[in-house]
C-alpha cells in the first residue's frame, strides 16, 4: 500500500515543479516558494481539522522539528543557488544521490536495512534519474567532473545532503504526532524559515521577488499549493509505512513525470534518448522495490 502513497507524491511532486516553474517566471524563486507552502499549509490544516487527526505534541515531535527545519531550508535555499549558478542539465543528475543517501542514512541512524534486489531498485533509480538530467550530446561524466569546477554543482550536491538528512528525520515526525500533522509541520515551517530569508535577499539582491504579474503568478502559487499539500500528505504516509530509503527512491520518480510534463506540454524534447533509458531504468527499480521491498 505505502508505494501508491509514494507514488501519489511523486506525480504530486511533479505538479509541483511543473506550477513553480511558471510562478518564478512572474515572481521570485523564494518568494513564490513561501507563497505555496504557506498556502499548501493552510490546506492540510484544514484537512487535518476535518479529519480529527491531531495530536498532542511530545518531546519527540519537537526534537524532530528542532531538527528538520534547518535542512528543510537549507535544501531549498541552496537548490535556488545551484539553478542560479548553473545549467539544470548540470545539476539535476546530481538529484539522484538523494535514494542512495537516504538509504545509507537509514542504516546508520535508523535501522532499516534494505533487501538486496530492494538495494538494487535503489541503485537503478539512482542511474536514471542521472541519466534523465544529462544534456543531449554530452559525456555521461560531465556533472561529475563539473564538481571539480562548478559552484552550482556543489551547491546542488549540499541541497541533496540537506533533504536527505530532512528526510530521515520525517520518520521520526510521523511515529509522534502522525503523518498529516506532520505535514502540516513541514509546510508551514518551511514557509516561515524561507520568509525569514527574504529580507536578507531583498538587501543582497535588491529584489525581493516580487511578481511582474501578479494574476499568473497567483495561479501557478495556488496549483503548486495545491500539489504540495497532496504531495506532502503522500509522502508522510509511506514514511509510516515503509523505509525511508525505499520511499525516497519510489518518489524519485516525479523527476521522471516532470520531464515527461516537459516533453508533453512545454515540447522539451531535447535528450530524447538519455531520457528515454533513464525512464526505463527508474520504472525497473521502481518496480523492484516494490516487489522486494
Amino acid at each position: 500500500m505505502w508505494i501508491l502513497f509514494a507514488l501519489c507524491s511523486a506525480v504530486c511532486s511533479a505538479g509541483v515543479s511543473f506550477s513553480l516553474k511558471r510562478a518564478v517566471a512572474h515572481g521570485g524563486a523564494v518568494l513564490s516558494t513561501v507563497a505555496f507552502r504557506a498556502f499548501a499549509g493552510v490546506l492540510l490544516v484544514v484537512a487535518v481539522t476535518a479529519l480529527g487527526a491531531w495530536r498532542a505534541p511530545t518531546p519527540e515531535y519537537w526534537r524532530a522539528v528542532a531538527m528538520v527545519m534547518v535542512p528543510e531550508v537549507l535544501g531549498m535555499l541552496f537548490l535556488t543557488l545551484a539553478l542560479r549558478a548553473g545549467e539544470l542539465s548540470m545539476v539535476q543528475p546530481l538529484s539522484g544521490l538523494m535514494p542512495p543517501l537516504v538509504m545509507v542514512g537509514g542504516v546508520l541512524f535508523l535501522g532499516e536495512v534494505p533487501s538486496l534486489p530492494a538495494a538494487a531498485g535503489v541503485a537503478l533509480v539512482t542511474a536514471g534519474v542521472y541519466c534523465i538530467g544529462l544534456r543531449p550530446g554530452a559525456s555521461a561524466m560531465e556533472p561529475i567532473r563539473a564538481l571539480a569546477r562548478s559552484r552550482a554543482s556543489w551547491y546542488m550536491v549540499a541541497s541533496v545532503s540537506a533533504w536527505s538528512l530532512a528526510t530521515l528525520v520525517h520518520r521520526v515526525g510521523v511515529q509522534a504526532v502522525g503523518a498529516l500533522p506532520w505535514a502540516v509541520t513541514l509546510a508551514l515551517g518551511s514557509a516561515l524559515g524561507l520568509a525569514v530569508a527574504l529580507p536578507f535577499l531583498a538587501w543582497k539582491t535588491g529584489d525581493a521577488g516580487l511578481p511582474d504579474d501578479t494574476r499568473p503568478w497567483a495561479r501557478a502559487v495556488l496549483l503548486a499549493g495545491l500539489a504540495y499539500a497532496l504531495m506532502q500528505a503522500g509522502l508522510q504516509t509511506a514514511f509510516g509505512m515503509a523505509q525511508a530509503g525505499y520511499v525516497a527512491a519510489v518518489s524519485s520518480t516525479s523527476i521522471l513525470i516532470a520531464t515527461m510534463l516537459g516533453i508533453v506540454v512545454l515540447r522539451e524534447r531535447s535528450a530524447a534518448r538519455t531520457r528515454a533509458a533513464g525512464a526505463v531504468l527508474v520504472c525497473g527499480g521502481a518496480a523492484m522495490i516494490a516487489a522486494f521491498g
